[in-house]
């Protein structure tokens, strides 16, 4: 009974700690998932004289990833029968061209005023929009969403850091008269904490498994979906099994350090 409370105290710190990181994981991926939604959205609009390839304005700007020239055929279709043919001949051959343009990534304030700059540098345009007041809006919520994130993380791991050092504390005296008893017979180190490294490495391995399993099961979660979904894909802010080894490397490292950590204050106790 005392040896299963032990074993539960250990993965019950671990779960915790375990948690946070992945938390930390699974909002840093969706955040930057939501980001790449609101890059996909966000476009500049250029107003040029002439035609401008892709090429002429990564000359300006490098981070441009992409330049489509937007159809005025409706507009001038709505001008067609209202005026005469020579007017609508002549409106035809000077109405300027219009570009949307997307950017490799969602650029802080202070870039694309850089890139707005660089635009205008460009002979041809005659207007560069940039949206600023949408721009600085929806910036502004992904820096807030990304500071929540991280805090709420930070104080997660610091509770599974606190948890840590108290099962620590735990162990120090429910194993300090066993070692010490095998020190009397002359037991080497790996046969004095062996045990205590075995039950480590078997809670990391059960701790991981039990938050693993929680994060795939959580895009299934209706109500948790419904309510991420206009952040980001849940699917794409999963990625196994490479979260799943970080996780498990994060509770071996840490279990490895307590136990050796515990030897060290029962020795020291000794002397």
């Amino acid at each position: 009974m005392k040896s299963i409370k032990t074993h539960f105290g250990v993965i019950f710190s671990l779960v915790a700690l375990l948690f946070s990181v992945q938390f930390g994981i699974f909002m840093s991926n969706l955040t930057k998932s939501y980001e790449r939604s609101i890059q996909n959205e966000y476009n500049i609009v250029l107003v040029s004289k002439t035609s401008l390839s892709l090429q002429d304005a990564q000359k300006a700007v490098p981070k441009i990833s992409s330049i489509s020239e937007i159809s005025t055929a409706g507009i001038t279709e709505r001008l067609k029968g209202k005026i005469s043919q020579n007017a609508f001949a002549e409106l035809s051959k000077n109405l300027p061209k219009f570009y949307s343009v997307k950017l490799e990534s969602f650029p802080d304030a202070a870039q694309l005023a850089k890139i707005e700059q660089d635009l205008k540098s460009i002979g041809s345009l005659t207007r560069v929009e940039i949206f600023k007041k949408t721009h600085d809006e929806i910036f502004k919520i992904l820096l807030l969403i990304k500071s929540l994130v991280y805090g709420f993380a930070f104080l997660i791991v610091l509770l599974g850091v606190m948890l840590i050092h108290r099962q620590m504390r735990i162990w120090v005296y429910e194993h300090k008269e066993r070692i010490e008893i095998m020190e009397l017979f002359g037991a080497s180190f790996l046969i004095k904490s062996g045990k205590l490294y075995r039950m480590a490495i078997i809670d990391s391995f059960i701790a991981t498994l039990i938050v693993t399993c929680f994060y795939i099961a959580l895009p299934s979660w209706e109500v948790f979906s419904t309510t991420l979904k206009g952040i980001g894909d849940l699917r794409t802010a999963i990625v196994l099994p490479y979260d799943a080894l970080i996780l498990l490397g994060v509770a071996l490292a840490l279990s490895i350090i307590a136990v050796s950590f515990v030897m060290l204050q029962i020795g020291n106790k000794r002397a």
